[in-house]
């Protein structure tokens, strides 16, 4: 499995779009991976995680073509998350020898009505015909070319079903925790009586070296707090790789001193670009 993390940030991007804090400030003179785009996961050049404004940005940057990705996964509705105004140009006059034909995008009720409502009316008949949208529920399982991507519930927006997604092939499980606080222990249940052992994890950070507690978001303390509970549920391989991501400017560190403090904690602070692989035996 190939995990891409084209975007890092949360809703306002590192530096944000109109800050000029201390962090912002130094983000824009250092420059590199203190830059943060939108949060988005790229998993085997076929899958996306959320789809941000930053969409066409991290294809260009990344020299990706986006037309050969079969399924997009969103998380919740946030603009951050869901900005479908592209999806729309997915089709004849915008884009001709697209590689896929059909791309299906899956998300909650919340999410699929955002999409029609902001795109339908402008969607060409081409464009209606290359996508599919898909609604899904609470611990539904997907099957998406080669992997399995089944929905969990995540504790942010009240009244909307907001998801992490558990991505599987054949050898390995990852956890995406895209805008999610701590879990109820009915998550990590389920993971434990599917037989669940995952080999990465990747965790919101959105309130970089803190602990918050419960919320909508977490900080490092609390993805540590959360790999122990997870340990406790034995639901992890012995070689998991932990990732951080997600960080906002409000709780945001140089990248360098970030990634010093996630090494304390057996963390590996990502950045835009990062690439990981997941080999056989390699968790």
């Amino acid at each position: 499995m190939e995990i891409m993390f084209l975007g890092t940030a949360a809703a306002e991007g590192v530096p944000a779009v109109f800050c000029n804090c201390a962090a912002c400030v130094r983000a824009k003179k250092a420059g590199g991976k203190n830059i943060r785009t939108r949060s988005q996961l790229l998993i085997n050049g076929k899958l996306l995680l959320d789809f941000p404004p930053d969409t066409y940005f991290h294809a260009v940057v990344n020299r990706l073509d986006l037309s050969q990705v079969m399924h997009v996964f969103i998380t919740h509705a946030h603009p951050d998350h869901c900005s479908p105004a592209e999806l729309a140009l997915r089709g004849a006059p915008y884009a001709h020898g697209m590689t896929e034909p059909v791309l299906y995008v899956h998300g909650s009720e919340t999410v699929i009505e955002k999409i029609k409502s902001s795109v339908g009316a402008q969607l060409t008949d081409a464009a209606q015909k290359s996508l599919s949208l898909r609604t899904i529920k609470p611990y539904e399982k997907i099957c998406a070319d080669k992997l399995t991507v089944t929905a969990l519930p995540a504790q942010h927006t009240v009244g909307e079903d907001c998801f992490i997604y558990l991505i599987e092939d054949e050898k390995h499980a990852f956890l995406q925790f895209n805008d999610s606080g701590i879990l109820p222990d009915e998550v990590y249940a389920y993971l434990k009586k599917q037989g669940v052992l995952l080999s990465a994890v990747a965790f919101d950070c959105t309130y970089g070296y803190l602990r918050k507690g419960a919320g909508r978001h977490m900080g490092m303390l609390d993805a540590a707090d959360e790999k122990q509970r997870m340990k406790a549920f034995g639901i992890l391989k012995p070689d998991c790789r932990y990732f951080l991501t997600h960080f906002s400017h409000n709780g945001s560190l140089p990248h360098d001193e970030l990634s010093a403090l996630a090494a304390k904690h057996g963390f590996i602070a990502a950045f835009d670009g990062l690439k990981v692989f997941l080999d056989e035996g390699n968790g």
